[in-house]
C-alpha cells in the first residue's frame, strides 16, 4: 500500500531515532491544533470559518499524514522496537474514518436520491441541525480515537533507550567515537558474565599460589650471611 508518508519521505525520514521532545513539538502539537480544528469547523461552530478554513484542513491533515509515519516510527526505534504491530495497524488509522464517513454522508445521500424519505429527512436534519453522528460512524470513530490515543500516549511518556541500540546513536547524547561503544559494550558483557569472573578469580589464586614465600627467619646464633658493611 502506498502511504501518504512516502510521498514526502524526503520531509519524514524513517532512518533513525527520534527523541521525546522532537516528538511531542513535530507531531503530537500539530495533531492536537488539526484536531481541534476539525471539531471547531464540523461540530463547534460550522461554517464559523467558511470555505478557506476546509482548505487549511485539508492541507494540515494531509501534512500529518505525510510526516506523521516517519515520527512515530523513529519514535518507536528509539525505544528499541521496530514497531510491527504500529506498522500493521496504521491502515486502519486511514480505512476506519473513511469508513464512518461514507456511512454518515455518502449512504444516507445515495439512499435520498433513491427516495429513501427517511433518508432525506436524515440529511435535511443535519443540513439545519448540525451533525449528529449514528452508531456505526461513532463507533468506528471512537476504535481510531483510542488507537490514536493510546500509540501517542505511550510514545510521549515512554523515555527512549539510553546508548545506541540497533537502530542508531542516542539523539539525547553527543557525537559517539568509533569503536568506544562496541569496546564499552564487551568490557561490560565481561564484567556481568559470572563464568569469566570465576575463572579469573580462579587465575589470581594460582598465581598467589605459585609466587615463592620470602624466608623471614634469621639463622641461630644471630649469624648474619652477606656482604659486611
Amino acid at each position: 500500500m502506498l502511504y501518504p508518508s512516502r510521498l514526502l519521505a524526503v520531509f519524514g525520514p524513517r532512518v533513525g531515532r527520534m527523541t521525546q521532545s522532537a516528538y511531542i513539538i513535530g507531531f503530537v502539537l500539530p495533531l492536537l491544533l488539526v484536531m481541534g480544528l476539525s471539531w471547531l469547523m464540523f461540530v463547534g461552530a460550522p461554517g464559523l470559518l467558511g470555505t478557506p478554513g476546509y482548505y487549511v484542513l485539508a492541507i494540515g491533515w494531509t501534512v500529518l499524514m505525510a510526516t506523521g509515519d516517519a515520527h512515530n516510527i523513529r519514535r518507536w526505534q528509539d525505544l528499541g522496537s521496530s514497531g510491527a504491530m504500529y506498522r500493521m495497524m496504521r491502515p486502519g488509522v486511514v480505512l476506519l474514518p473513511v469508513l464512518a464517513f461514507a456511512l454518515q454522508f455518502l449512504v444516507p445521500a445515495q439512499l435520498a436520491l433513491a427516495g429513501d424519505m427517511e433518508a432525506l429527512a436524515f440529511m435535511i436534519g443535519m443540513q439545519f441541525g448540525g451533525v449528529p453522528l449514528q452508531p456505526a460512524p461513532l463507533v468506528l470513530l471512537a476504535v481510531t480515537f483510542m488507537g490514536v490515543v493510546g500509540n501517542v500516549s505511550y510514545l510521549s511518556l515512554m523515555p527512549g533507550q539510553q546508548g545506541e541500540n540497533a537502530y542508531g546513536p542516542d539523539p539525547r547524547g553527543g557525537m559517539p567515537v568509533p569503536g568506544m561503544s562496541a569496546m564499552a559494550s564487551v568490557r561490560g558483557d565481561d564484567e556481568n558474565d559470572p563464568v569469566k569472573r570465576a575463572l579469573a578469580d580462579y587465575q589470581a589464586r594460582q598465581k598467589a599460589a605459585a609466587r615463592p614465600a620470602v624466608n623471614t627467619v634469621r639463622p641461630a646464633g644471630g649469624a648474619r650471611f652477606g656482604k659486611k658493611r
